[in-house]
């Protein structure tokens, strides 16, 4: 299975697949179904082969996240081995700018059982993960940088998400970098027409892709999530 068939009306979207070994930004604000938008994709596409992925969640515990997946209509699959931020505390009491390192420690571990079947890692979230660290931002670019190129050459897809306020600025990050650092960018949006609100979904960039650049209508169906075509018009805004 390609990563653009594991949501119902994502192939309408990608002409052809997510590349593998891409870092993906999946950023919007508050309610878009970030979290539940990446979880199906790498749930749906591993159970569809003989590969394994992990998923980090630093903002729920690992049983919230599965029964707020579960309201979806959104499976869980026994090859994503879900992390909650727990089982990061009990090794540290005190963060301070050792989390990348442990992250990228347990990520690399993981890999390393599991050899070349490991293939896909989530992180949720950026703004979690920052807000457990006591690094300038500069440094906080650098060590970002560092993490993800480790994870480009452990040959893994890595999906980041990262809570924003504003839909339409490339910028809108903690870090200024985020956007320019992944080789894809998927927006999860709000639009708001009247009384009614739709959410949606808009490919930023998604490099060595061909892909739409209009905005389409992401809903909760009966089994998940479904994208197909809307009929609202949403600035590009691109920077």
């Amino acid at each position: 299975m390609r990563f653009i068939d594991t949501i119902d009306g994502l192939n309408e979207v990608f002409e052809t697949d997510i590349p593998k070994d891409f870092v993906i930004l999946v950023k919007g604000a508050a309610g878009t179904l970030k979290s539940g938008f990446t979880f199906q994709m790498l749930t749906k596409y591993l159970d569809s082969t003989d590969e394994y992925g992990l998923y980090i969640t630093l903002e729920q515990s690992k049983e919230n996240h599965i029964q707020n997946m579960q309201s979806m209509g959104i499976s869980v699959s026994k090859r994503l081995h879900i992390s909650d931020f727990s089982d990061y505390r009990v090794q540290y009491d005190d963060f301070s700018d050792d989390l990348i390192d442990l992250l990228q420690e347990n990520i690399v571990e993981f890999k390393r059982k599991l050899g070349d079947k490991c293939t896909c890692v989530a992180l949720d979230s950026l703004g979690a993960l920052y807000s457990l660290l006591d690094i300038e931002q500069i440094n906080l670019r650098k060590r970002l940088y560092r993490f993800l190129e480790i994870m480009r050459r452990e040959n893994i897809t890595m999906f980041l998400i990262l809570e924003t306020e504003a839909d339409h600025s490339m910028e809108e990050s903690v870090t200024g970098t985020e956007g320019f650092l992944a080789d894809g960018i998927i927006e999860l949006g709000l639009h708001f027409q009247g009384n009614a609100a739709n959410r949606y979904l808009r490919v930023r960039k998604m490099r060595a892709t061909a892909h739409s650049m209009e905005p389409w209508i992401l809903t909760v169906a009966d089994n998940g999530l479904k994208v197909y075509k809307g009929t609202f018009s949403i600035p590009l805004g691109l920077d």
